[in-house]
Order: C-alpha cells, then structure tokens, then sequence
C-alpha cells in the first residue's frame, strides 16, 4: 500500500536531498553555537551582576554596635570575590576571574544623606567557545571575548552619612 504512494526519482533529483543538507547545516549549525554562546553569556551576565548586588547589599547594611561603618573595598571585593569564585566564573585563559581594584573592581560611596554605594565590575572578560569555531565555516571571524559590566547601587541603611566619608575610590 505504502508503495503506491512512493514516485521514483528522476534522473535530475537524486542529489536534491544532500546538496539541501549542505546548504542548511551550517546555517543551522550557527544558529545553535550562536543559541549556546549568547545563553552562556547571558548567565555569566546576571552572576556578575548578583556579585555586584551582594557587595553593595555588604556594604549598604555594614554597621559596627549599631553605629554605621565605612566598609572598606578591600572588605566588598572579597564579598564580590567570594560570589563569583563560587559560580565558576572564568577568564579568558580559563582560570577562575580574580578581581583587581582600580582595573576591573570599582567601589564608593558619596556623602549625601542618605548615602548611595556604588560597586561596579568593569571589562569582565566572557569568552564565547563555540561561535569563533564556527566562524570558519563562513570565511568569516567572530571575536573570542566579550567584555561585561555590572554596576549596582543601593542606598545605605543608615540615615545620616559618615563623618569621615569622602567620594571616590578606594
């Protein structure tokens, strides 16, 4: 019955089938390393920024007695260190990511009543795996790395601002 239904190929059709494979494979193929790549990307994205959240969070409800204290960076980048070592952020060589002050790690709060913390993570490097490999396929180059910021800022608990509180890094 089921022979009825089946035609034989034509002379011209019998390289239909693979010459179609060969068109649509790699454009389905970067389609799923692009799918794959920006998923990873995003996730990495929203770990820094929770990392970021959690120091300012340390920092915003830091008090020593009941009194406010200025949290140092060195106290907030452990914090945020801390975070991202435990999420198995990497970076572009593969090794786990160490922030360093001033390059990639930026805190401070401002004297304003209350006072705002700011914790910003800056050119964290993300590296993509699978669209750079891919790239090839196209005579094409995909940059290996992309660099992500995160920046949070909370507003301390405390109602008035420290007496020894200057703006600017740490």
């Amino acid at each position: 019955m089921l022979a009825n239904f089946r035609r034989p190929l034509a002379g011209g059709e019998k390289g239909n089938v693979t010459l179609e494979i060969a068109v649509v494979l790699p454009l389905l193929l970067l389609i799923t390393a692009g799918i794959i790549d920006l998923g990873m990307l995003f996730w990495e994205k929203e770990v820094l920024t929770n990392a970021s959240r959690e120091g300012a969070r340390a920092a915003a409800r830091a008090t020593i007695g009941g009194a406010p204290e200025k949290t140092s960076a060195t106290a907030v980048m452990a914090i945020v260190q801390a975070y991202i070592t435990a999420y198995g952020v990497q970076n572009n060589s593969g090794d786990p990511l160490t922030l360093q002050n001033g390059t990639t790690f930026f805190y401070r709060y401002d004297t304003s009543s209350p006072a705002n913390l700011y914790v910003e993570l800056q050119n964290i490097p993300a590296r993509m795996m699978l669209l750079p490999n891919i790239g090839k396929l196209f005579a094409g180059t995909f940059s290996n790395t992309v660099n992500l910021d995160a920046k949070t800022t909370m507003t301390a608990e405390w109602s008035s601002p420290l007496p020894t509180a200057t703006p600017g890094a740490y």
